[in-house]
């Protein structure tokens, strides 16, 4: 291969290495540590570069045992810090530092591209930001860049070998102007594509360790587990009360529902303000209501958990199995979270969850599901679980293993019986019990606000009178508290549910983002035969019905910022994301009318062609054969074509636009030049198979050095006579 001397392959070299070394340090360090990590990448590739740029030789052989020592010392530490993939990750980048210098090849080149696109795999894996797409896309258009170069130089090497001596100085390079055009066609094209084309199902190439859960493994509950092994697995053993707790600052069986507690439900704080801060990414092909705990006791306007039972459960096979009900009437769903905010003990999972893959050594499993850890769940923590959700059910059902109930038909002493007359009031007319509770969801979600402020004046209680007859406001626990107790005022079990909706899909990551607005309460209702069907009385959020993306990147961005939008204006903010969100909404709509326009086009066309299907038979076989005429005389159309371009000529030009139009002709006819063939060498050959041309052709060689090597400009009448001879020469082409 010939050295690459060309300066812009270089820097669009040095673009994607620094690119892909600053998608690496933006999803390992801080922002500020990711600048100077980039910025110190992009000092150390180019330099490489450069030197390889401006200098024949090979470097020094010191510089890259220095190079490589540092290399060896970065990875033994980064083991340490960062663990052995993000050492890997920075050995080939001190890897390719030490080979720069010596690059000279297209080989070359492409092993850079190669470690390059490692790293960007593994960034986009660990990539939770929306910010990671713009820098894809400033990776991806210079990777374009450098392979357009590569491309060129390949050519420029095929060229220099087929030219003769001293031939090379006319082959030119293509202009930066050229290449940031095309690169701008390009991305214009994808990013309309991104946007409008139907998105394919993600793959899912995510992985949960289960080892290395120190953190979460107490020796007492470990104790219980084999204890309720030795016992047996059926649903009913290895029930206990909670042991005295040890840890004083963490009770991760809490039996008392406390909004204050953590960032749930609007992020409290410190009772001054709401944070809308992301709490944990979830991974899921479809909208989730994440059950921490559930509650069946309300007393002094609070609500409270009456069992506190729990079983303890160790890994089998690589996984926490939580339950044997596995029906082959239902369907499984698979979804993977990743923990961005500390939060309570408590595992999120989708309601009847099957199994848990986490790195824990050991977790208590409430019998309602609820899953607990033995202590606080901190920030990178990642797990993943499967639930089950029946096939024919448009909402989540629960099914517990055990519960008593008279516990959740319990309404609380003292409370006003006016909450008792509406909500007979408002489910007289539905049928079943199902209908009365669809009744209540329907008449809570109508009729009354959504306010965030209520989480912090309700002071953890929930006033049910004052909500439903005089504010009319309040925040989820208020409309969750309400429908529960009046579908026990109907004759319904209910129980109030708390934990996170992930319901605010970003296209951009693919993956949900659970804020701390999210953090919601809910009501499970129980019918008998079907199990704890999933209840959303607060209008604010989405009922819980199947919804899966649209598979379009516009429509879900829309709904996206929407949602982001909707939860600024609770918050009493405005910021660019209502604005962001109009212009989208409006790009949307526009791109459905103009769908629906081109398909109601497409309509029109399909009923005029069926009332014109003989007509429109006729027009394409006498198509076809005018296509196979065309075929049959092809090179006496393409003699036409060039004779046609022929007189376009200007009289200068004529030797060597006459030799490349009758190459192509005789292309044609299986005749054409070969890489390695001079023009005096081709010219002889075609005298040997039209012996009667060979006036004609020496006319034409002796025309063509003339004006290629040693830049004589014909006059009018000797660009004549090269025409003539091509003419003839062209006829006997086609005539054969």
């Amino acid at each position: 291969m010939t050295r690459i001397r060309k300066p812009g392959l270089f820097v669009f070299l040095w673009s994607v290495l620094t690119l892909a070394a600053g998608a690496r340090a933006v999803v390992v360090h801080q922002a500020a540590a990711a600048i100077f990590v980039t910025l110190f990448w992009a000092a150390a590739q180019g330099a490489g570069l450069w030197y390889a740029r401006t200098h024949e030789d090979a470097p020094p052989k010191k510089a890259g045992e220095a190079i490589a020592v540092f290399g060896m010392l970065a990875f033994v530490l980064e083991i340490f810090l960062g663990g052995i993939v993000q050492a890997l990750m920075s050995l080939l980048l001190w890897l390719q530092a030490a080979k720069n210098p010596a690059l000279a090849t297209r080989r070359d080149v492409y092993f850079a591209l190669l470690i390059s696109l490692t790293l960007i795999i593994f960034s986009a894996s660990e990539a939770r930001s929306a910010l990671f797409l713009p820098l894809l896309t400033a990776y991806g258009l210079s990777v374009f860049g450098t392979l357009v170069y590569c491309h060129q130089q390949s050519g420029f090497e095929e060229e220099l070998q087929a030219a003769p001596a001293g031939d090379g100085a006319s082959l030119r390079s293509l202009s930066l102007l050229h290449l940031a055009v095309l690169t701008s066609c390009v991305f214009l094209v994808a990013f309309l594509w991104y946007l409008l084309a139907p998105r394919p199902a993600a793959v899912n190439f995510g992985a949960v360790s289960t080892r290395g859960g120190e953190k979460y493994s107490r020796s007492d509950w470990e104790n219980e587990a084999q204890s309720g092994q030795k016992k047996g697995s059926t649903p009913d053993s290895g029930w206990n009360a909670p042991p005295p707790e040890k840890r004083q600052d963490y009770d991760p069986l809490s039996e008392e529902f406390d909004t204050m507690r953590s960032e749930h439900d609007g992020g409290i704080k410190d009772g001054r303000g709401l944070g809308n801060g992301i709490v944990m990414y979830v991974q899921a092909d479809r909208l989730l209501y994440l059950r921490e705990r559930s509650y069946d006791r309300f007393r002094n306007n609070r609500w409270s958990a009456s069992d506190g039972r729990t079983r303890k459960l160790l890994q089998e096979e690589g996984r926490f199995n939580l339950s044997n009900q596995d029906a082959a009437a239902d369907e499984k769903v698979q979804y993977m979270v990743q923990v961005a905010a500390a939060i309570d003990g408590a595992l999120p999972l989708s309601a009847h969850a099957v199994s848990v893959k986490a790195p824990a050594g050991v977790i208590a499993q409430a019998a309602d599901g609820a899953v607990f850890l033995a202590d606080r769940i901190v920030p990178g923590f990642r797990y993943s679980a499967t639930s089950l959700i029946p096939k024919d059910a448009q909402r989540p059902i629960a099914r517990d293993m055990r519960f008593d109930r008279a516990r959740y038909l319990q309404l609380p002493e003292g409370y006003s019986p006016r909450i008792g007359e509406l909500a007979r009031q408002v489910s007289a007319n539905a049928v079943s019990p199902y209908d009365k509770a669809l009744a209540l969801e329907a008449h809570l979600r109508s009729n009354y606000a959504y306010s965030v402020e209520t989480i912090v004046t309700s002071q953890k209680v929930t006033p049910l009178e004052e909500f439903l007859f005089e504010t009319r406001r309040g925040h989820c626990e208020f409309f969750a508290s309400a429908m529960a107790i009046m579908l026990r005022e109907t004759g319904i079990p209910s129980r109030v549910v708390h934990g996170f909706l992930a319901h605010s899909y970003n296209p951009v990551t693919g993956l949900y983002e659970v804020r701390a607005l999210d953090g919601h309460a809910w009501v499970e209702a129980y019918f008998e035969g079907t199990g704890w069907i999933t209840f959303e009385p607060t209008a604010a959020y989405p009922l819980p019905q199947r919804q899966q993306q649209s598979g379009s990147t516009l429509t879900d961005l829309k709904t996206y910022t929407e949602k982001l939008a909707q939860q600024e204006t609770l918050q009493g903010r405005r910021s660019s994301m209502q604005s962001l969100s109009a212009f989208l909404r409006e790009m949307s709509d526009a791109w459905h009318l103009l769908l629906f326009r081109l398909q109601s086009w497409l309509d029109v066309l399909s009923g005029w062609v069926q009332t014109h299907v003989l007509l429109l038979a006729l027009v394409a076989a006498g198509l076809a054969l005018a296509a196979f005429a065309a075929y049959r005389m092809r090179v006496q159309l393409l003699w036409l074509w060039i004779r046609i371009a022929m007189r376009r000529t200007p009289d200068t030009q004529m030797p060597l636009l006459a030799f490349r139009q009758l190459e192509r002709l005789a292309r044609s006819r299986q005749l054409g030049r070969a890489i390695d063939e001079t023009v005096d060498d081709y010219l002889a050959r075609l005298q040997k198979v039209y012996a009667e041309s060979h006036k004609e052709l020496h006319q034409l060689r002796r025309a063509f050095n003339a004006a290629r090597y040693d830049a004589r400009k014909l006059n009018a009448e000797e660009a004549a006579v090269v025409l003539r001879a091509f003419h003839k020469v062209g006829a006997l082409l086609t005539a054969s």
